[in-house]
This record gives C-alpha cells, structure tokens and sequence, in this order.
C-alpha cells in the first residue's frame, strides 16, 4: 500500500536559513517534537549520503527509524528516505521532498512531498488514518520548525 501527501508551510526566514537549522542535526533537539535523540552514523559535515537515526516518542513509546541523504541541493532542495527494515517499524519505505523556494523578502515556502509504502493488509485498510497520521507529524516538525526560525 503506498500513500503520498503534500504540504507547504511559509517561514519568516530565508531559504539558506531554513535549510541550515534543517540539516543541523545537533541542533534538532532544541526545536523537535517528540524528539528523544538523533545519533549521526556517517562522519563529516551533512551532505549527500548523511546517514543518521532518529528516536522519537511515539504513542508513548521510543520508535527509532535511520534516515538517507538521497538529495541535497541547498539552500532549495532536501530529499530524505528511510528503509523500514533499519528501525522500529521493521518493515516500508518512505520517502520525504522538501522544497526551499523564495516567497517574499526574507520569506520561505517550504513545500514537503511525502510518500509511504507499507506492506500488509492492514495498511490497506488503514491507508487513509496512516497517511493523516505522518502528514499531521511532518506538519507539526515544521511549525516547530518555523516557531525555532521565528523566534
């Protein structure tokens, strides 16, 4: 079953701003939701291939998931994928697209395409709860986000 989404928020902040707090994983934990810890697996500054695992708190519980640097185009361009077999879920595939583009001085529009492949029954049926589920999550880091930025 696969399930896609699309969001866009507006941030009071240039694009290289916003892609710097986005890809400063040390910083994360100042501004996340939910957030438990992120552990960088690849050395080096963040850059195509960054590799990491983020831990977060979920239905009360910690859920882990490792997250892939498939695109990095600063300050406009941030694809991410996540193989559910490396982390709690142990099963699906998700992809991310964020898209930095000017709108307005000193104004991004931050436009995130979402997409979810989970096998089973169950997330067949469920498809529709499981989609509102990560758009609402996605859209709640990014007016984190945005609050962070804003401040």
């Amino acid at each position: 079953m696969s399930v896609s989404f699309r969001t866009e928020m507006l941030i009071q902040a240039p694009p290289a701003a916003v892609m710097e707090a986005m890809t400063d994983l040390d910083a994360w934990p100042r501004w996340m939701p939910a957030l438990v810890r992120v552990e960088k697996l690849t050395e080096g500054p963040f850059d195509l291939e960054t590799r990491w695992r983020e831990t977060r708190k979920v239905f009360g519980r910690e859920a882990s998931e490792v997250f892939h640097v498939t695109e990095f185009e600063p300050p406009g361009r941030l694809g991410l994928w996540v193989n559910g077999a490396e982390g709690t879920t142990g099963k699906g595939e998700y992809r991310f697209l964020y898209l930095l583009e000017p709108a307005g001085e000193g104004t991004t529009r931050v436009t995130l395409e979402g997409e979810a492949n989970m096998p089973g029954l169950a997330a067949r049926v469920l498809g529709f709860l499981f989609r509102g589920m990560l758009r609402k999550g996605t859209e709640r880091d990014l007016a984190a986000l945005r609050s962070w930025l804003e401040g």
